[in-house]
């Protein structure tokens, strides 16, 4: 009997260390995030394969408005649709790059990884990349004198704070008017030549590392920037596996997308055998059946069907009709700059759906956790 109790102590007590090695990071109202699945992704997206690096703390706000989108879809079933089951069978039984836990695992061939990495040599040429980060304040298109005034006397204080030994990023958050979400705001991202504003771009490469400018003028707005590092093209053995691992993200999307695109019906699987699949385990199954739920969520986002009321559009546009001008350049209809509404709506649309989503479903972050995020090892 007591033998019987110490195997059973045993095991409660492994269990428990396992439990302990991988803590919950953040909850989605019952959906719990482990710091092991957070980690794999922030370092996937934002130090390895891709052109700009996200702190950690601003990559967690765009993962949980990720995660809530997928909580919301869960939620409505979508992953018991007709289309969504077939689309993921296709997918583990058909793709040529097949899910498995490695992007080693990808179906890519060494020409293809040469190819891209040439291509983004000769994007990078020979200035290299800036990291930058920036403060912007807006000026309107036809902002009046007294507007452009007050603009500039906000950048100049803005800029004086920081020669006060005020932090950058702190600042960026406080008072940055990027279009970006306020999380992102002042983020540090890496950029090659014709990426930016060409006045944003002449004063960005003319910094040295850890130089801040003086306020400049754009066509937009006030600008301070924040050089953060600058560098080349990492060596193709640096690049070769993050590179291998686009092109199969890439070959997946561009399948997906093709068959909605031409409307080419999918295979027929089994029901037994669609019923099997449930949310996977393996992290990189786990990735592309989370964004082909939110590819079926997407069919029927706020935000795609605003884009397509035409009512909407007209009332959005007569609202915001003056940020739609330009110099000699004045739109009577939403038609004659439709992209720019219906991008513009979208993402409107997208930030009132987002904050309903957190009153549906309360997050909650685990500061201790968060802290041990990539130093716990």
């Amino acid at each position: 009997m007591k033998f019987r109790l110490l195997l059973v102590f045993l095991l409660l007590a492994s269990l428990g260390a396992q439990a302990t090695d991988d803590p919950i990071l953040f909850t989605v109202g019952d959906m719990q995030v482990t710091r092991s699945e957070f980690e794999q992704s922030y370092i996937k997206h934002c130090t390895v394969s891709r052109a700009h690096r996200l702190s950690v703390a601003d990559y967690l706000e765009s993962y949980i408005v990720y995660k809530l989108k997928v909580k919301a879809a869960l939620d409505a079933r979508l992953d018991a649709t007709n289309s969504f089951k077939s689309e993921y069978a296709q997918c583990l039984s058909e793709l040529p790059v097949r899910p498995v836990s490695s992007s080693k695992g990808f179906s890519v061939s060494s020409s293809q990884i040469n190819e891209a990495y040439e291509k983004m040599k000769r994007q990078v040429g020979t200035d290299g990349r800036v990291c930058i980060a920036q403060i912007l304040i807006r000026v309107p298109q036809k902002a009046r004198p007294a507007e452009q005034r007050q603009a500039q006397q906000q950048i100049e204080a803005v800029y004086r704070e920081i020669q006060g030994g005020a932090d950058f990023e702190q600042l960026a958050r406080r008072y940055s008017q990027e279009l970006s979400s306020s999380s992102e705001k002042g983020v540090a991202r890496w950029y090659t030549r014709g990426q930016m504003l060409q006045e944003v771009e002449n004063v960005a490469f003319g910094l040295k590392k850890g130089e801040v400018c003086r306020p400049f003028l754009s066509t937009i707005g006030y600008h301070i920037l924040l050089l953060k590092d600058r560098k080349g093209v990492d060596s193709y053995e640096e690049m070769k596996e993050s590179l291998s691992s686009d092109i199969g993200l890439r070959q997946l999307q561009r399948q997906v997308t093709t068959e909605h695109i031409h409307g080419e019906s999918v295979k027929h699987v089994p029901e037994k055998q669609v019923e099997s699949y449930g949310i996977p385990t393996d992290a990189l199954q786990k990735e592309y059946y989370e964004g082909l739920l939110l590819f079926e969520q997407n069919k029927y986002s706020v935000g795609k069907q605003a884009a397509e009321d035409e009512q909407a559009l007209t009332y959005f546009f007569k609202k915001n009709k003056k940020k739609y001008r330009r110099k000699g350049f004045k739109p009577k209809e939403y038609t004659e700059v439709r992209e720019l509404v219906v991008a513009d709506l979208q993402e409107e649309m997208n930030k009132h759906w987002v904050a309903d989503l957190r009153k549906i479903y309360p997050v909650n972050v685990n500061k201790k956790v968060l802290k041990t995020v990539n130093n716990h090892l």
